[in-house]
């Protein structure tokens, strides 16, 4: 499994999507920290409560979160889509499987190649984000805490990224990325149906969103990292403003369902690869 992870890895740094993928996450980091800086000088300038540079400088954390979940999500699926199916595709599975390597450590080894790529693109994305709203609005945020939701949250992409391959080790790389971006899309429909369901104190809409992390809980994920990573400011009323927070907070068991379900996906990908002719 080594010598396929090592592979995997430089296979990755090769492939142009990574380098486009980081040329964009600056672009949006440089935006972000611009918006960041004139919202928190429009707040200090205005003799506003201490409480509302709070709220907004939360806001603005959520909101830089969630769309960190669109740039690590993408890249996860794009990258994921191919990871088995490409190589079936083009023919060069035939020189990898000939080898003394079993199919199960080649649907292992790729699997945990792209996921310290996604994690450690993740952890690199969301530190910056933070950082970035904490200089701005002087957050009361622990860095504990912080770091104990980036390290949830690392678990968005991996779940990505074993949906992906399962659908990779089966169908071919452009059936794969369109399913799994339909299903990415409908966890995100259903996380903001619930979060309004819980503003509006709406159990019909809740229940919409608890079915939807059930079928793919990638946006549980997210609320549970923002959750953890705001602390007692993730717990309060703050945290119920606006449909990025946590106006409905997952319970641990759905931490619990995400792990398993990625370690069912990754088992099905692994039986589907067995099975397969090339």
């Amino acid at each position: 499994m080594k010598y396929i992870v090592q592979l995997t890895l430089k296979e990755i740094m090769n492939k142009r999507i990574l380098h486009m993928g980081i040329i964009m996450t600056l672009l949006y980091l440089l935006l972000y920290g611009f918006a960041a800086h004139y919202s928190a000088k429009s707040i200090m300038t205005s003799a506003s409560q201490p409480w509302f540079a709070q709220l907004i400088g939360y806001q603005m954390l959520t909101m830089g979160w969630y769309i960190c979940t669109f740039l690590c999500g993408a890249l996860a699926i794009l990258t994921g889509a191919g990871s088995l199916s490409s190589e079936v595709e083009s023919g060069t599975i035939l020189g990898l499987a000939s080898k003394p390597v079993s199919r199960q450590a080649i649907v292992g080894g790729k699997f945990l190649a792209y996921t310290i790529v996604t994690a450690v693109y993740s952890v690199v994305l969301l530190g910056a984000v933070a950082m970035l709203t904490d200089y701005f609005f002087k957050l009361q945020i622990d860095p504990v805490t912080l770091l104990s939701g980036i390290g949830l949250f690392i678990l968005f992409p991996v779940l990505l990224l074993s949906l992906a391959h399962l659908g990779s080790a089966r169908f071919s790389t452009m059936a794969t990325g369109v399913v799994s971006f339909m299903l990415f899309a409908l966890s995100i429909i259903g996380g903001f149906i619930e979060q309004i369901g819980a503003m509006m104190e709406n159990a019909s809409m809740i229940n919409v969103g608890v079915v939807s992390s059930l079928v793919i809980p990638s946006d549980a994920i997210y609320r549970l990292a923002v959750s953890v990573a705001a602390g007692p400011m993730g717990k309060s009323s703050i945290a119920s403003f606006g449909p990025f927070g946590t106006a409905s907070t997952p319970s641990t068991a759905m931490l619990v369902y995400a792990l398993v379900y990625i370690i069912i996906m990754l088992a099905i990908a692994i039986r589907f690869f067995a099975k397969r002719d090339f």
